[in-house]
């Protein structure tokens, strides 16, 4: 019998803050910080309709269904939109839409389509509108990969992370030794282990309110996260392969790295450490800002 999928896609017609190059973050260090410029409604159509084109002309390797996720910001002009796509056919599947509350970011819109759609489906792959998880055969490569072990829980699509920040594992009460989750907690699992989430939580992890920066300490590390703590393991793609990319990159041709060179590592980590100890002092902090700025010209 032919496993059901779904591709859960969470959009919010919101501005965000532009970032023009994907920059290095994470433990172990990876381009994950991406690039995104999208601050108008019209931005975010083309960026759905740019998305849904890229599933037409791609092969996802097997059947899937691309549920669009909206968080009402109270634009009645974009949840028209979202709703005009539902039950459009695509490539391989078609096409269902959700219009919800603006709660807990990308991970409550997570939560919220699982719970709607959960009895159709045997998969769930999650991701944001702003990475594109586009490459021919990405579903039947991930789904080869996931059904490889009967103890992987959820597979990361971007990279799995290491949380040093001590405040949030704290806030969640995870050892520092389980502080492990996978950005944007973008990556594969089943309905199986999915409901077992539910079971325990009573929804896929996220933040009940508005709070960045709590919204990523219960939502993009807690979700993942809570797998773990059922017992199962995060694996993720092999290294030398790329099936998801900054969806800006993409739109301007810029070709996407998943890891740094060692000079870049280099660099960053200097830079890094730099920072941390001229900060501490006034007079130091402004020598290294001008340093830095000289350096940029």
């Amino acid at each position: 019998m032919t496993a059901k999928v779904a591709k859960v896609i969470a959009t919010c017609f919101k501005a965000k803050k532009v970032v023009n190059k994907t920059a290095l973050c994470g433990d172990p260090l990876g381009f994950y910080n991406h690039s995104q410029n999208f601050t108008t409604e019209k931005d975010f159509i083309n960026l759905i309709n740019y998305l849904i084109d890229l599933e037409n002309n791609s092969n996802p390797g097997c059947e899937r269904d691309l549920i669009i996720v909206n968080s009402d910001i109270g634009s009645q002009n974009a949840n028209n939109f979202i709703e005009s796509l539902n039950n459009k056919k695509i490539s391989h599947g078609k096409i269902l839409t959700l219009n919800k509350k603006n709660i807990g970011m990308s991970y409550g819109s997570y939560s919220d389509a699982f719970i709607k759609f959960r009895n159709y489906y045997d998969y769930f792959l999650f991701t944001e509108d702003d990475m594109a998880i586009i490459r021919d055969n990405y579903l039947k490569i991930g789904l080869d990969i996931f059904k490889t072990s009967k103890d992987i829980g959820f597979l990361a699509y971007i990279g799995i992370n290491k949380y040093t920040d001590d405040n949030r594992w704290k806030q969640l009460g995870i050892k520092k030794k389980d502080a492990i989750s996978c950005h944007g907690a973008t990556g594969l699992s089943s309905t199986i282990i999915l409901n077992k989430v539910i079971q325990t939580h009573g929804c896929l992890p996220h933040h009940k309110g508005l709070d960045y920066n709590k919204s990523i300490t219960y939502g993009e590390v807690a979700f993942p996260n809570s797998i773990i703590q059922l017992g199962y393991r995060l694996s993720e793609l092999p290294k030398e392969i790329i099936l998801t990319e900054p969806t800006y990159d993409l739109m301007r041709g810029i070709k996407y790295r998943r890891y740094p060179t060692i000079l870049e590592k280099f660099y960053y980590y200097f830079k890094n450490y730099t920072y941390i100890i001229f900060s501490k002092n006034k007079f130091l902090f402004n020598i290294y800002s001008n340093l830095v700025k000289y350096i940029k010209n």
